[in-house]
């Protein structure tokens, strides 16, 4: 459930230990933070939670970030989604990230920078 005062985050990443630092970074600085592990996990929290932000990682196993973020955005319109890779994404990959109105972070994510990110009021905008 969302805070009044805490922004709600879902973290999607198929590694545990990924999506378990990330959230603990969250949660220690001011997010109401959720980890799951698989796409499949992350659909099935949203049909009764309502986040205001999704932080996913592009590939996984199964259900990608991309699909996962598709899937989301037709529960919660108003969600942002924000989509990260390790992985080199060739420049269609990227164009369809930005056509499908997904925002794109390269890994590593140094936590200062996701930080301020994620505080953006004019974060919606796709950056590379």
């Amino acid at each position: 459930m969302k805070s009044a005062d805490k922004p709600t985050v879902l973290v999607v990443d198929d590694e545990q230990m990924t999506a378990d630092t990330l959230a603990a970074i969250l949660k220690l600085n001011g997010f109401d933070s959720h980890a799951l592990y698989s796409g499949e996990s992350a659909v099935e929290w949203l049909e009764t939670n309502r986040p205001d932000i999704i932080l996913a990682d592009v590939k996984m196993r199964h259900v990608s970030g991309v699909d996962t973020a598709v899937r989301v955005r037709e529960l919660h319109p108003e969600c942002r989604i924000i989509l990260f890779t390790a992985a080199s994404l060739s420049t269609s990959n990227r164009h369809t990230i930005q056509r499908l109105g997904f925002e794109l972070l390269d890994r590593p994510l140094h936590p200062r920078e996701l930080l301020a990110r994620l505080r953006d009021p004019e974060g919606s905008r796709v950056r590379h």
